[in-house]
């Protein structure tokens, strides 16, 4: 038994020992640097020969190189994940501000028939006033208006 056979038993429950050599070619295992990545994952520190971070930073080193060697068969030295050139975001639409036209109606200005009218953003309206008509407009339009300018 070598330091990488394990014992394994099979859904038939039948028992086998394998080596991650025999791991390796089951699962078609041809890149060298994946092989050197599994056998130090698989069994990191407990061959007696280096630490368990140490085999798992040469792992680590093994995949870099494994991923190196397959961008380099690539056409036009891609990526592996596919990146394509990413599409434009959509513009986003404008917030809009909703003015609302109010009237403020006093007890005294009823027989006059003279009432005070203003507008206000949507949100900013007085409690004593009362909404009679709205208009909405692009908030950057709105912050171009002068200081109390109307819309």
């Amino acid at each position: 038994m070598n330091n990488y056979e394990m014992t394994f038993y099979s859904t038939d429950g039948k028992v086998f020992q394998a080596d991650v050599y025999s791991v390796l070619e089951a699962f078609d295992v041809t890149c060298s640097a994946r092989g050197h990545a599994v056998k130090k994952l698989l069994m990191p520190g407990q061959r007696g020969a280096k630490s368990e971070v140490q085999d798992l930073e040469e792992a680590l080193v093994s995949v870099s190189r494994a991923i190196d060697m397959a961008q380099a068969r690539l056409p036009d030295g891609g990526t592996l994940t596919d990146e394509t050139e990413p599409e434009p975001e959509p513009k986003p639409k404008p917030k809009l501000v909703t003015w609302r036209r109010c009237v403020r109606i006093e007890p005294r200005e009823i027989g006059s028939r003279s009432f005070l009218v203003e507008w206000f953003p949507s949100g900013d309206i007085p409690a004593d006033w009362y909404p009679i008509e709205a208009h909405t407009q692009p908030i950057e339009t709105v912050k171009e208006l002068a200081e109390g300018q109307q819309p």
